[in-house]
């Protein structure tokens, strides 16, 4: 069900009256208010802009540094998801352009949370932070079981827009729906969490990508307790995610030793690629992770106040040093260990699929990132 400006502002006001003050504190989208990335839209046109959004000069970094290339099932997938964003641009805002970066980008994600699972059947994902939403489109296009929630009105109303048209309007969207466990999409704004905070629908796995730095760390106490006990019937019951987001008040030292405290255990951790695996299950590698974390804290690195660890945080990487422990963290490292080895379509027949659509533009973002590169010549 789409669900308009109107309706969305209504609800949060009302769903706000029962929320205490630190709750809508904790909920705020801290990091993108500091920096003054707009959150908020007031005409439907608007929310063109966030299809595609914060992943400009992005394209071939993850394709090879992230994905290592894409196989060819992969890309099947990513042509049926690339057609329906692009299909529903057009339809709805009447812009022509494509979304190719956030999908090679989902493409690594749906890989990590398919090692993590072995397999997704019959198991619901779900996503906090989703963004532009390409990952719930890429898992729904391949019927897994999604679920998402974000606190920023703009990204919330378009993940609406496209879940909506890839479920052919089988969202069961709670900013004015009653739970449907049975969907195959549930679609929840922050303030009906609270609502559900004991009693939560059921999911095998959470995933945040780009994100868990970036949140007040109340909301992430609190987001760490909702999954707990919205797994506690899961056989599985895991947390993982790639890239801990540009930190505010906290680095992924922090971030891993917090998930510990409420239970959720390090099972796999990649230093280049910034992967982590967690389950409820006891056991964990964490004391060698953060072992390994702070000895890049030397020459200076815990004044960088950016994303993850610090601006050269890779070229100080072992690419190699990957730590795992468990059936989980092994499932993981044996299973990123065959992708590697499985034949990798050409970024060029990907680019040429690119072309064969005929777009006119690139994505607002894009357009913009391209304009202010320095050029001495033209």
């Amino acid at each position: 069900m789409s669900l308009s400006i109107e309706e969305y502002n209504v609800q949060e006001n009302y769903g706000k009256i029962q929320l205490s003050n630190r709750f809508i504190r904790a909920f705020k989208p801290k990091l993108f208010e500091a920096g003054g990335f707009p959150t908020t839209v007031v005409l439907e046109a608007e929310l063109a802009r966030y299809i595609d959004s914060m992943h400009a000069y992005s394209f071939e970094r993850h394709y090879n540094d992230l994905c290592g290339g894409i196989t060819e099932k992969e890309f099947e997938l990513l042509k049926k998801t690339t057609i329906d964003i692009y299909n529903m641009t057009k339809d709805m805002y009447k812009s022509d352009f494509l979304v190719k970066a956030p999908m090679i980008a989902s493409i690594c994600e749906k890989r990590i949370i398919e090692a993590a699972l072995e397999k997704t059947e019959g198991k619901r994902i779900f996503e906090i932070g989703g963004g532009s939403g390409t990952l719930g489109c890429i898992l729904l296009e391949d019927n897994i079981q999604y679920a998402a929630t974000d606190v920023t009105q703009a990204f919330y109303l378009i993940q609406n827009r496209l879940f909506d048209y890839i479920t052919n309007g089988k969202i069961n969207e709670m900013a004015n729906q009653q739970l449907n466990e049975k969907a195959s999409c549930i679609h929840v704004p922050y303030w009906k969490l609270w609502d559900m905070r004991n009693n939560p629908f059921h999911i095998d796995l959470a995933v945040s990508n780009h994100a868990l730095l970036e949140m007040s760390p109340n909301s992430l106490r609190f987001y760490l307790n909702f999954c707990k006990k919205a797994m506690k019937n899961s056989k599985d019951g895991m947390f993982v995610f790639q890239g801990g987001g540009w930190r505010i008040d906290q680095n992924l030292i922090d971030l891993i030793t917090l998930f510990e405290e409420y239970g959720f255990y390090l099972k796999y951790f990649d230093h280049s690629k910034e992967i982590a695996g967690f389950s409820l299950k006891e056991g964990s590698i964490s004391d060698e992770v953060l072992d390994a974390l702070k000895s890049l804290l030397s020459n200076g690195v815990a004044t960088e106040k950016i994303y993850a660890l610090g601006t050269n945080i890779n070229s100080r990487l072992n690419a190699n040093e990957i730590f795992y422990c468990d059936d989980l963290g092994e499932r993981m490292n044996q299973e990123f260990n065959k992708i590697k080895c499985l034949p990798k379509v050409d970024i060029e027949y990907i680019k040429e699929f690119y072309n064969s659509l005929n777009a006119q533009h690139e994505s607002p973002d894009e357009e913009f990132a391209q304009y202010i590169l320095c050029r001495k010549k033209g």
